[in-house]
């Protein structure tokens, strides 16, 4: 994947940490840039039929329905909607927004608010993006259709709610700007594939692809699992960080306007959604796959034109209805799994997020929205496996607060952006800005360090980008802060979110 190579390129962080394995999984935000979306679009086409034949699955063993929030959709047909989604304050009660938690967690001053490029498209015969005139198809002749491979749970569902404010996952690259999501409440109305699926879900979809789907009669929805219970988001809008009870699904890939979410209204194949600007893509793989029958998989086309729901849905049972993935919950493992939930479970300062990764479920704590190296491992058999560091309350409260220097540094930037210290920005366009922090531990000391990271694209050719960044690291214990070289500070603190490349050299970024 492009993501993956790209990072690897740029960030040598440490094998053993799940956060870069996280990172390297989550693809960059679609529609970056105008001319590249275009350019790119038949490389990505090819990526994009590999990429389905390897969608995550996770061994999902346990029966128990979902205790928090969710229920399940045999025996809890009755479930309303008023307890289905629950914010948990510090209290660990629920109902309540959270006040004291951190208000940022990292920021980024993106290209377009630099240059002011927009990401608009114009739908209609005709595309004009810069000096690149791409046809794209006549809504009204070239038929629709689409794989929707499973991913591994399929449902028809309706939407009960659209959440109003913007959310981030926990873990966000060092290097990348962090994906804006939205939050939709739906209701299981059937299950197609998959076991122990709740009645109740939330589906967390990237903001640029977000329309209002409550307008159709239903949806059928190919998905994953990213989150059991208690799974914590950064609510974007009210700076704070939320944890939710409901099992939280998105699309693997985070590309759902590909196919792998379908509407209908009356029963019928409704086009609409691909009609959008921003799921344009659909209709363009779709087009790509019935134009070149030989070399896609023609015949795992479920949805076309004119098809009923019902229709549909037969063929959708009848090529995934096999699979018994299960929805993983946290209620059913034994006193050594419980004991590590409630370690992990008061909603404070020191929050923990969640990250399915290897058949486990790996705890992460932040501390000020900043993320430190202290995990709980919990497989899903219930063995628990602890970091060797751990943070005390005490420890916690005592730390400085370096996201209130991220974000005086994050309007600064906006104003002033600051030229990097290793690479000559002639010539070069510059991506992304980021204001990154996080905390380490290190015997009896603790040092919070905030990171600032430059990426530049070769103006003249697009796939060449260059990496610079620079580091200033604080000392709890003294109550200091200095600049610091990125080899000093590995051999104080360790490699993480270090950098191990050589700066003032261009990376050549594959277009797969």
């Amino acid at each position: 994947m492009k993501m993956e190579k790209w990072n690897e390129g740029l960030n040598y962080i440490d094998a053993d940490l799940v956060d870069e394995f996280i990172i390297k999984s989550e693809r960059i935000e679609k529609g970056r840039r105008k001319r590249a979306i275009w350019i790119r679009f038949g490389a990505v086409a090819a990526c994009f039929f590999v990429v389905v034949a390897a969608v995550i699955a996770a061994p999902m063993l346990y029966k128990n329905p979902p205790v928090v929030g969710g229920t399940d959709t045999t025996d809890n047909a009755d479930a309303t909607t008023n307890n289905v989604s629950v914010v948990t304050d510090t209290e660990g009660t629920e109902g309540e927004t959270v006040n004291d938690t951190p208000n940022i967690s990292d920021v980024i001053i993106q290209s377009q608010e630099l240059h002011g490029d927009s990401l608009e498209y114009i739908v209609g015969n005709r595309l004009d993006m810069d000096d690149l005139l791409v046809m794209s198809p006549t809504f009204e002749s070239e038929p629709p259709a689409c794989t929707f491979e499973n991913n591994p749970f399929a449902v028809k569902a309706t939407v009960v709610e659209n959440y109003p404010d913007v959310y981030y996952k926990m873990v966000v690259s060092s290097t990348f700007k962090p994906q804006a999501y939205k939050l939709i409440l739906m209701e299981t109305v059937e299950v197609l594939s998959g076991e122990n699926i709740p009645k109740y879900f939330l589906y967390l979809i990237p903001e640029y692809l977000f329309v209002d789907m409550s307008v159709y009669d239903s949806l059928l929805i190919s998905m994953a699992q990213i989150g059991a219970e208690n799974y914590v988001l950064r609510n974007g809008t009210k700076n704070q960080v939320e944890a939710f009870s409901l099992p939280i699904f998105a699309d693997s890939e985070d590309l759902p306007q590909l196919g792998k979410i379908i509407a209908f209204s009356g029963d019928i194949f409704d086009e609409s959604l691909w009609q959008t600007k921003s799921w344009i893509y659909g209709y363009q793989f779709a087009k790509l796959i019935l134009e070149n029958p030989g070399d896609h998989w023609l015949d795992d086309i479920i949805v076309q034109r004119g098809m009923t729901e019902d229709e549909a849905i037969a063929k959708i049972k009848d090529t995934f209805g096999s699979y018994t993935n299960r929805v993983i919950t946290l209620n059913s493992w034994g006193d050594e799994a419980k004991a590590a939930l409630e370690y992990v479970k008061p909603f404070e300062n020191g929050v923990f997020s969640q990250t399915f990764f290897n058949n486990s479920i790996i705890f992460r704590r932040f501390i000020n929205g900043c993320q430190t190296e202290e995990t709980v491992t919990i497989e899903f058999g219930g063995t628990v496996t602890y970091s060797d560091v751990r943070y005390t309350a005490e420890e916690i409260a005592a730390v400085t607060d370096i996201s209130v220097d991220i974000s005086e540094r994050s309007e600064e930037y906006a104003n002033n952006i600051p030229v990097p210290s290793h690479t000559d920005p002639d010539g070069k366009e510059l991506i992304s800005l980021n204001v990154f922090g996080w905390y380490v531990k290190t015997g009896e000391k603790i040092y919070g360090i905030i990171k600032t990271a430059w990426i530049y694209e070769d103006v003249d050719d697009m796939y060449i980008v260059y990496y610079d960044d620079t580091y200033t690291l604080y000392d709890m214990s003294e109550s200091t802060e200095r600049s610091i070289s990125r080899d000093d500070l590995k051999e104080l603190v360790g490699g993480r979110n270090i950098y191990h490349g050589e700066y003032g050299v261009g990376i050549e970024v594959p277009m797969c």
